[in-house]
């Protein structure tokens, strides 16, 4: 897919997407993407654009049929020999099928391309092949051939070049209504039917034209006598008549290879079919064990919990098997979700440890999928009904169009208590999560309010009431400020004397030792707390890269959550930590520890930008890094 497709396509389903975002799914710099999104706002005319707005860009349609022929013309063409990608495809398909050595001049006849094209595709395409032991051999003007084992060939094949070698082979109607049916009858979704079908059409043209699967790596023989392999057997078994083979049982795993490694069944019955490992509950616990000693966070899979262990199952066959996953299905995953993906992290070094077993990057994408499910049932099993106080000067009617206006933003749920200034109930608004009012209505209670309270006018800014009304969950267990606040939680739970520009070449400890100690000063902790970070730290580094480090532990007998944060000078290209945040929780049974979730996910975004972290590492003053934070908000919406 060339770049003004890819881009296309990913603002239409992604809906947005930053320069760097682009550049980094592509492999480009974010000039290139800059070109790149010119080029494909020329090509869609007056019927659409892409504009860049608060630093994402965004695709806007003016007309619906027009874009439809541009959009369709657009994805024509990049099916064509335009498409470097779709070049090396055939590359490759021409090479696999060759009966002796071609030569490179015939290639760039084929493809209609110079000579010159042709040889940087084929280098290109060595550079692919490399990862699957697969080699392209043999002279310029004499002929070149592929190298590699057949199991080998296969998988590069089917890794890079699906699309083209297998999803328009003319398999017959009888042998697609056998795969449907047999696919059916063991639950598998959409996706797998698709991957079984390539697997099955690339086993058929290799044994066809004469390529048998003869041997296998001894891992194989784990296959043997699994449903997959029952699946397989079975498949084999109903297309053999249809095309009068008899394959080998080394052909029997490889089709065994293609359902073990397959997505996840999505219905429980499906799942039934293809039991998990015994050993993956163990693992399950510690994953969640290890993420608990990292981060301090006890989520449980409590939600999709079976469905993820066969997740594992499968995953690792994926990795045991080298079968490699699309990875544009989880490019945002890391961006969207931080501490999901933190967790996923996680979870990879406890899988790497455990099994031995390479973990990629786009596994890593789907488990922060899952972890996603389980933060977000972890946060919501948290949350309890909000108790909203609304209390208003100028009569009923007003009161209840205000409520209105707040239903349209508040959790469904929300218990609403209405009142007038003339008639304040004291035992309600002290019961009452937060207390909504029309301007003066309250000027009679002499500040004696312990809920915390917004007040608003008949017009208000709908955006900046959520961004209030996100704290205010968390306002009992953290002095937060409401109104006018910033975006930052983070600088909303800080003030001058716990923020602390500390010295150039200050390190990871002597940073953490600072704050501490300033921590102590103020009368927020004690020694016990800093016994609490020392025990963790000598468990699991709270460094979350080499740029930002979190050490944060429970305060005994703290009701409140405390935090202080240091920042140390340093250039771009300079190593070393840039900032550190200290932070203490209470250690009461009913703490929200949402609210760690919350600064997990701040201060994950703020260190994944280098460029950010390090002009943020230079602000000197409380003042400059409210004003630094509301320049550039990082925080995710709630």
């Amino acid at each position: 897919m060339n770049r003004e497709t890819h881009i296309l396509r990913h603002l239409e389903t992604a809906l947005a997407a930053t320069p760097d975002g682009l550049a980094a799914q592509l492999d480009l710099g974010t000039r290139s993407i800059v070109n790149a999104v010119a080029r494909l706002d020329a090509m869609l005319g007056t019927a659409a654009s892409v504009r860049l707005v608060d630093g994402r860009y965004r695709l806007y349609i003016l007309d619906a049929r027009r874009y439809g022929e541009i959009r369709q013309a657009l994805l024509d063409a990049d099916e064509s020999l335009n498409d470097p990608a779709h070049r090396r495809a055939l590359i490759y398909r021409a090479l696999l099928r060759a009966a002796g050595p071609v030569r490179i001049g015939d290639l760039a006849s084929r493809l209609s391309v110079s000579r010159t094209t042709a040889t940087t595709d084929l280098a290109a395409l060595r550079e692919t092949l490399a990862g699957h032991d697969v080699t392209i051999t043999g002279r310029t003007n004499s002929g070149i051939r592929l190298e590699g084992s057949e199991l080998d060939l296969r998988m590069a094949g089917l890794t890079h070049f699906a699309e083209v070698l297998c999803d328009h082979y003319p398999l017959g109607d009888e042998i697609a209504e056998t795969v449907a049916s047999i696919c059916t009858s063991r639950h598998l979704n959409r996706s797998s039917r698709h991957t079984v079908l390539r697997w099955l059409t690339m086993l058929l043209d290799r044994y066809l034209s004469g390529h048998p699967l003869t041997e296998l790596p001894p891992e194989f023989s784990e296959l043997e006598g699994t449903a997959a392999h029952d699946f397989a057997a079975e498949l084999l078994a109903g297309i053999s008549p249809l095309v009068r083979i008899d394959p080998p049982p080394t052909e029997q795993l490889f089709m065994a290879m293609a359902v073990a490694g397959m997505r996840t069944p999505d219905d429980q019955e499906g799942r039934q079919l293809f039991p998990a490992d015994e050993d993956v509950p163990a693992l399950v616990d510690a994953i969640f064990d290890r993420i608990t000693e990292v981060m301090g966070l006890q989520v449980e899979a409590a939600e999709l919990a079976d469905e993820f262990a066969h997740h594992l199952t499968f995953m690792l066959s994926r990795m045991r098997f080298r079968i490699h996953l699309d990875d544009d299905a989880v490019a945002d995953i890391r961006d969207q979700y931080p501490v999901a993906h933190r967790m996923a992290e996680i979870s990879r070094q406890v899988l790497e440890e455990r099994t031995g077993l390479r973990i990629t990057d786009s596994e890593v994408g789907l488990l922060a999928g899952y972890h996603q499910v389980f933060l977000d049932h972890h946060e919501r099993s948290r949350r309890t009904h909000l108790r909203v106080a609304v209390v208003t000067s100028a009569g009923r009617v007003s009161g209840h169009l205000l409520r209105i206006q707040l239903a349209r933003i508040l959790p469904e749920g929300t218990r609403y208590v209405m009142m007038s200034a003339d008639q304040l109930d004291d035992d309600a608004l002290t019961a009452a999560d937060l207390v909504v009012s029309t301007p003066g209505a309250l000027a009679g209670t002499g500040g004696a309010l312990t809920s915390p309270v917004v007040e608003l006018g008949a017009v208000f800014d709908r955006d900046e009431l959520v961004n209030q009304l996100s704290r205010v969950r968390l306002h009992r267990y953290a002095d937060l400020q409401l109104a006018g606040a910033g975006s930052s939680l983070l600088v909303s739970m800080l003030d001058p004397d716990r923020f602390m520009a500390l010295p150039p070449g200050t390190d990871y400890h002597r940073a953490t030792a600072a704050l501490i100690d300033r921590l102590e000063e103020l009368g927020l902790v004690g020694e016990s707390f800093r016994e609490a970070l020392r025990r963790r730290e000598r468990d699991s580094s709270m460094l979350l890269d080499e740029l930002v480090g979190f050490p944060h532990a429970t305060v005994p007998g703290a009701e409140r959550v405390v935090l202080a944060m240091g920042v140390i000078p340093r250039h771009i290209d300079e190593p070393g930590v840039r900032a550190v945040f200290v932070m203490g929780v209470p250690d009461k049974q009913d703490y929200d520890d949402t609210i760690l979730i919350d600064v997990y996910d701040e201060i994950i975004r703020l260190a994944s930008d280098r460029a950010l972290i390090t002009s943020l590492s230079r602000v000197t003053s409380h003042e400059q890094l409210f004003w630094f934070m509301a320049d550039h908000p990082t925080r995710r919406n709630t």
